[in-house]
């Protein structure tokens, strides 16, 4: 198939035209559409959010600043994060003494009734977070996608706000979080 409308002056001015009219500026998208910020690291001071957990309670992140160390972990309670709930209760069990939270945020937007028949199922007592729009989510992980696990999804914060580690669960060990968790409230 020839291409020989691209040779035809007319066909290249109402292209030219056509792109002048949608896009004055020069731009291809608004500036207002175009999100783009880059996810925290080790070092970095964690970003904050607020969300409501499954009790209906609002949590606020930066509260937690100059008092606790969390642990962070964004899950869409696929079979793998599931089998690590009982884990989970595990270290907030351990460390709550100790001041650190522990707070899982569901990945699976409005889907309510997953996370609290896990809560049910697992009697979890730690804080699990509602993040119906992925807010949360975004400002960590990324955009979600349904059906997927982040490469990062879970977050050691010290006390002044600072990731002092950054993971995915599961996937890493329970040793290496255990140790970590232990170094960031500077135990020995």
């Amino acid at each position: 198939m020839k291409w020989s409308c691209l040779k035809e002056p007319y066909f290249l001015a109402s292209v030219l035209v056509t792109m002048l009219v949608l896009f004055p500026d020069g731009k291809l998208q608004p500036e207002e559409e175009v999100k783009y910020h880059s996810l925290p690291t080790v070092g970095d001071l964690a970003p904050d959010f607020t969300l409501e957990d499954f009790q209906g309670d609002t949590f606020a992140f930066s509260q937690l600043r100059n008092q606790k160390a969390t642990l962070l972990w964004f899950t869409n309670l696929c079979a793998g994060c599931e089998m690590k709930l009982p884990k989970m209760e595990t270290f907030h069990n351990l460390f709550q003494e100790k001041g650190v939270e522990v707070v899982a945020v569901s990945q699976l937007g409005k889907d309510r009734k997953t996370v609290e028949d896990a809560i049910r199922r697992n009697k979890l007592s730690f804080r699990f977070l509602y993040d119906p729009e992925g807010v949360a989510t975004e400002y960590f992980s990324g955009k979600y996608v349904p059906g997927t696990c982040p490469l990062q999804n879970i977050y050691i914060i010290q006390k002044d706000g600072k990731i002092a580690y950054a993971s995915h669960y599961p996937g890493a060990e329970e040793s290496e979080i255990m140790a970590q968790l232990t170094k960031t409230i500077g135990e020995k």
